[in-house]
């Protein structure tokens, strides 16, 4: 593994203590929600400014690197550990901002329990930075559930910071109404972005790709 993060004992040591925050932000999502492949509908949008900000989970498992659970135990549905090390540097990122970035109120992620429950590896890369923050990551939303999800994105205090599955982020800027924003179709085969939309009211969506530079061997 490459990067400079700290030992996969330092790493999750932490971590643990930071899942009831998470986990009291846990609400069910609507019942009856469409499946994957349902067309996305547009969410109801308020049309005040709006600044969105989408990553993807930190790395997840391969051949080589398993993912290992907040106890350190393999895990297929979580991080591996240079996802852990990304999770725990993305507060430097955040908090001050990087450029084109600002510090979120409100952190969403994918839902990992329930009916619907996808992967832990959302939730788990966004923990840290809510612990520092002092936010809980609301996962009231599973993937498929991408409309309802941009309604509360838009719905309530900015800027928002969203941590979901890739192939499933279009979805996201499709019901953002973020569309013609120039946002690439897919999100590329990389952990290290994020994915800015801006708006201002009664505006227009403007989009800028922001790099992470958080680990050795970020591009």
């Amino acid at each position: 593994m490459t990067g400079r993060g700290p030992s996969r004992r330092a790493l999750l040591t932490g971590l643990v203590g930071a899942a009831p925050l998470v986990l009291a932000g846990c609400s069910s999502g609507a019942s009856g929600k469409p499946g994957k492949d349902a067309p996305v509908a547009r969410a109801s949008d308020p049309g005040g400014a709006a600044f969105v900000m989408v990553i993807r989970h930190g790395e997840k498992p391969d051949g080589g690197h398993p993912g290992l659970d907040e106890s350190g135990r393999q895990d297929g549905k979580s991080l591996t550990e240079r996802g852990w090390a990304r999770a725990k540097a993305l507060p430097s990122l955040f908090s001050p901002p990087a450029p084109g970035l600002r510090t979120p109120a409100r952190i969403l992620a994918a839902a990992d329990q329930g009916p619907l429950a996808g992967a832990h590896r959302m939730r788990q890369t966004v923990t840290p930075l809510a612990a520092a923050l002092g936010l809980t990551v609301d996962t009231g939303y599973a993937e498929s559930q991408e409309s309802a999800l941009a309604g509360a994105a838009l719905a309530g205090a900015q800027p928002v910071l969203i941590c979901w599955e890739h192939s499933r982020i279009p979805r996201i800027v499709e019901a953002l109404g973020a569309g013609r924003s120039g946002a690439p179709a897919a999100w590329p085969d990389r952990f290290d972005l994020v994915w800015v939309f801006s708006r201002p009211a009664g505006g227009a969506w403007t989009f800028q790709e922001v790099r992470q530079h958080l680990l050795d061997g970020d591009a």
